[in-house]
């Protein structure tokens, strides 16, 4: 049952991602499974039940993602940017959530509410992290909080749409895409870092 279960959230992810939850019901996503209507229902109910499932998912690895980033304390801007783009990498493989999230919390209203769960713990993940490279040297240490607590809004605001971004502008896919705005992303820090931090920004550019 757990491989069925998989398999299901598996192709309705793709389908979702190509064609909108608006479009893609449960009955598509049996066709692609070529499975039947009822056997798919014995899994899931309907399309909100994988909605949710699909979010269950994207929550753990963003989980997985903060513990990861908390092990493994960045020491360099290049080890910064890449947990960076590793974020970047979860929201587009989940990318529909982020494209369609106000119809996706107005069928399944418990996204909302955890979505915004994850605002404490992602605030606390980057301030850990600016600490670490303000240990280094590498950002800047004569910075007011309230400009970093500005920054975090910027930042959200980024990671939350910049899909839309791409799919009205540049319409980037995959890879590209993730390396593109996560790369766009981490210019916003170049005013806060030092000397040596700015050496790291622009090696780490130049690497790319």
């Amino acid at each position: 049952m757990t491989d069925t279960k998989a398999k299901i959230r598996a192709a309705a992810l793709k389908l979702f991602n190509e064609q909108g939850i608006d479009v893609i019901t449960i009955r598509h996503i049996a066709k692609e499974l070529d499975i039947s209507h009822g056997n798919l229902q014995y899994h899931y109910k309907n399309s909100n039940d994988i909605i949710q499932a699909l979010f269950d998912e994207l929550t753990s690895a963003v989980n997985n993602n903060v513990q990861h980033a908390e092990s493994h304390t960045a020491t360099t801007f290049a080890d910064f940017c890449a947990e960076i783009e590793a974020f970047f990498g979860i929201i587009w493989h989940y990318r529909f959530i982020f494209l369609q999230f106000i119809e996706v919390t107005r069928r399944v209203p418990g996204i909302k509410t955890t979505y915004n769960s994850w605002d404490q713990p992602r605030q606390q993940q980057m301030l850990r992290l600016f600490h670490s490279l303000q240990q280094q040297n590498v950002f800047r240490t004569d910075i007011p909080d309230h400009i970093w607590k500005g920054l975090l809004t910027q930042m959200y605001i980024m990671l939350d749409f910049w899909l839309s971004h791409n799919e009205i502008k540049l319409n980037l896919k995959g890879k590209k895409a993730v390396r593109h705005y996560s790369g766009i992303f981490c210019n916003l820090f170049y005013p806060y870092l030092t000397p040596k931090g700015r050496e790291q920004a622009d090696n780490n550019q130049a690497a790319d």
